[in-house]
């Protein structure tokens, strides 16, 4: 049996508001109203990146805090390749997230355990893998007490 998790959009005049039912981030607001048309283009496929972000570092928190690893300063980016599909119709073909993080060098062998366990990506990712191409470059920068 799989778990259910509901999001809810409406949108009018400009405005779509996402309910997400979440404690954390109840509502997304997306105002385009004053947004020149062109200037409204890559809201979803920001909101896909920043999902996939959230989702990676989050567990990579998880994965280092559940270890006791020493470590500060998570920083991600992801780089979106954008194109089209067989059918011509606009698609993110590839994604590339790129993470760094402060490690102490004594955690080094434990980081790498689970720097292996996070090239598999997270939920979101994880979920992507069939439909995109993933990469995650996952760096450490090592220092001593």
């Amino acid at each position: 049996m799989s778990d259910k998790l509901t999001v809810s959009c409406s949108c009018g005049e400009g405005v779509y508001t996402i309910e997400t039912g979440g404690v954390v981030l109840p509502q997304i607001v997306i105002d385009n109203r004053g947004v020149p048309q062109e200037q409204q283009a890559g809201t979803a496929k920001r909101l896909l990146a920043g999902a996939s972000l959230y989702c990676y570092c989050s567990m990579l928190e998880a994965a280092l805090l559940a270890r006791d690893v020493d470590f500060e300063d998570i920083r991600a980016t992801a780089e979106l390749q954008l194109g089209r599909n067989e059918q011509g119709k606009s698609r993110v073909l590839k994604m590339v997230i790129r993470c760094s993080v402060r490690v102490n060098e004594r955690d080094e062998a434990v980081f790498r355990r689970v720097q292996k366990m996070m090239a598999q990506g997270c939920l979101v990712t994880g979920s992507l893998h069939d439909g995109i191409p993933m990469e995650y470059e996952l760096e450490p920068t090592f220092f001593e007490e």
